[in-house]
């Protein structure tokens, strides 16, 4: 007797720690007096980083991590098109739905994940003078002069200075929504296939923001909490044990196909 394979819908609340160990650049595409290229700041004046970006990293890294698990299936590779790809979506209409679309939605499967912007925690600067010297000191500058590729010589009137946050800067940032996906039957707890990739590109994110060919943007992420429909908080050590895991992803092929037969 064949097993019933039915993909079923998760509601996520997962919090996270940003911690940069180098420099960081959010530009706003603004100079402002004599800085050429400032940083994103929030209505307060305190540094963050907008939802979108944490949104796009992480969903290139989902994507890296699909192509690497199903590398042997040249018709899932497919399906791993551009959100921005009019006609791979139209051309995705009748296809499987995959792991990344999932998470992240498409043309014709809206994504039902929200990344709010990383921001600082608000009980870190309470006195009004602290706040206002903390401001100050939430970046620094930096000068540079662009360079002619073919000459390697600087390029003449291309002297600028970048606004940068400050390294051993540390934001808090969350993703809540609804993740349908099938549940992985041969894990602990049986999270879904989608969960776990989510879970694996936040990961593996170590870079954020501009000038990272210069060794700006470094960081590090770090999950502070999971929870799955609304019950207890997930211990690190149960999740942990799913990125320990992550081959299983390679049987998500064999599981969407069993899903759509039973449908």
């Amino acid at each position: 007797m064949r097993r019933t394979v039915v993909a079923k819908t998760d509601r996520i609340q997962l919090s996270y720690d940003v911690t940069f160990t180098a420099p960081f650049h959010h530009g706003t595409g603004l100079r402002l007096g004599l800085i050429d290229r400032t940083v994103v700041r929030d209505h307060d004046g305190y540094l963050y980083v907008p939802g979108s970006t944490i949104k796009g990293c992480v969903r290139e890294q989902c994507e890296r991590l699909s192509r690497l698990y199903e590398e042997l299936d040249q018709d899932m590779l497919a399906r791993i098109a551009s959100p921005h790809d009019t006609q791979q979506a139209l051309w995705a209409m009748d296809q499987p739905v995959t792991m990344v679309t999932r998470i992240f939605g498409s043309h014709h499967h809206p994504g039902r994940l929200f990344f709010d912007d990383a921001r600082q925690a608000k009980d870190e600067h309470q006195d009004e003078d602290e706040e206002r010297s903390y401001k100050s000191l939430q970046t620094s500058l930096y000068t540079q002069a662009r360079l002619d590729r073919p000459t390697r010589t600087a390029v003449p009137g291309a002297l600028y200075t970048s606004e940068f946050g400050t390294k051993d800067f540390t934001l808090h940032g969350t993703i809540n929504g609804w993740l349908t996906c099938i549940a992985i039957e041969t894990l602990e707890h049986k999270p879904t296939y989608s969960l776990l990739l989510l879970l694996a590109g936040l990961h593996m994110i170590d870079r954020l923001g501009g000038n990272k060919s210069t060794g700006k943007g470094q960081c590090c992420i770090e999950i502070q909490e999971l929870k799955i429909n609304g019950g207890e908080p997930y211990k690190k050590e149960k999740w942990q044990f799913w990125l320990d895991h992550l081959e299983a992803l390679s049987y998500y092929s064999s599981a969407i196909v069993s899903e759509e037969e039973e449908a």
